[in-house]
């Protein structure tokens, strides 16, 4: 089968992920194009990716690079006009999350959506992607543990980023629209409903400098599903153990348990305690499951079916997230319209 010409626009430190990826580990993809307004980026690309086509203008790239599919991890604050141009030039498109935050902005990319028609929207919520999460949406979805009553899902960014925390927070969005949209999209896709109700917490308990964005380094939120699911969401910037990313699905029959990742198996014991390394950062983490997402959305090219995260997904984790701000801000629970 013809191999996907893919085009990337981000070079960062998770767009150069999806770019080796698609590179080296995708064998039914072909990293033709890459974008990027960083000199050096465009370097890494053409010396170490072996890119043929190299540009500094995304737009120049789409409608001028011979590609079937562009892959946009730029900042969150781009994603929309990136896939408006893409969609006009008819490619099929990969978006990091959010693709959008405001009713405006979704209904654009909607109406631009259903015009590209024949094209694959994939958004990159990778969790979903896992291993691990996989294996218990599966066992979920076979009833093994019964009728889901509530899921938790908690997500700690290592204290040891904090420089990049604070560095790339205006540009990023927030702790509820780029952090926790992640564990908001997990309990959706465990509870199997859509949200009824959201109460949101937190505050900066560590960072002060998080103020100058109008951003907090510590959440909580609480929700109930419209199937009467409860949903349990934590995050925070100030793990010392590094990154500690786990969730708890508990039904009438059992709970699983997804636990945080350790670099290895192997448990220490010795006079200090018990104790097993905990992955030091995201992309650790999800390396696999990086590649995997990747791979999906080409293969869902190439068989032309349905998209496995879809724009219809995006807008309702990008609701929840909305919600949670308004409750934070306000301090009371959040109704969705019936």
């Amino acid at each position: 089968m013809k191999k996907v010409k893919v085009g990337i626009v981000g070079l960062g430190r998770l767009g150069s992920a999806h770019a080796r990826n698609i590179a080296f580990k995708i064998p039914n993809a072909e990293l033709t194009a890459a974008c990027s307004v960083v000199e050096r980026e465009r370097d890494f690309a053409c010396k170490e990716l072996g890119v043929q086509y190299v540009y500094d203008d995304y737009e120049t790239m789409v409608n001028e690079a011979d590609i079937d599919a562009v892959v946009i991890a730029t900042p969150p604050s781009l994603h929309r006009e990136g896939i408006l141009i893409a969609c006009k030039a008819g490619k099929h498109i990969f978006c990091e999350k959010p693709i959008g935050v405001t009713d405006e902005d979704l209904d654009l990319i909607d109406a631009v959506v259903a015009q590209n028609k024949g094209k694959v929207l994939q958004v990159g919520f990778v969790r979903r992607f896992d291993r691990s999460y996989a294996d218990a949406k599966a066992r979920v979805d076979r009833g093994e543990i019964g009728k889901v009553i509530k899921v938790r899902s908690i997500s700690r960014d290592p204290s040891a980023q904090a420089e990049d925390f604070i560095k790339l927070g205006p540009t990023l969005g927030g702790m509820f629209y780029d952090m926790s949209v992640h564990d908001l999209d997990l309990v959706r896709w465990f509870a199997g409903s859509e949200i009824e109700s959201m109460y949101a917490l937190g505050g900066i308990y560590e960072f002060e400098e998080f103020a100058s964005f109008n951003d907090i380094d510590n959440c909580a939120m609480l929700m109930r599903f419209k199937n009467g699911v409860m949903g349990e969401v934590e995050g925070s910037k100030n793990a010392s153990c590094g990154y500690d990313v786990w969730m708890e699905i508990v039904g009438t029959k059992g709970t699983l348990l997804v636990n945080t990742a350790t670099t290895s198996f192997v448990t220490q014991k010795d006079e200090y305690g018990i104790r097993n390394e905990c992955s030091p950062w995201f992309r650790e983490r999800f390396e696999e499951a990086y590649e995997n997402e990747v791979k999906v959305f080409i293969d869902t090219i190439q068989s032309g079916g349905e998209s496995k995260m879809s724009a219809f997904d995006a807008r309702q984790v990008a609701k929840m997230a909305t919600m949670a701000v308004e409750s934070y801000e306000k301090g009371t629970v959040i109704y969705s319209e019936k």
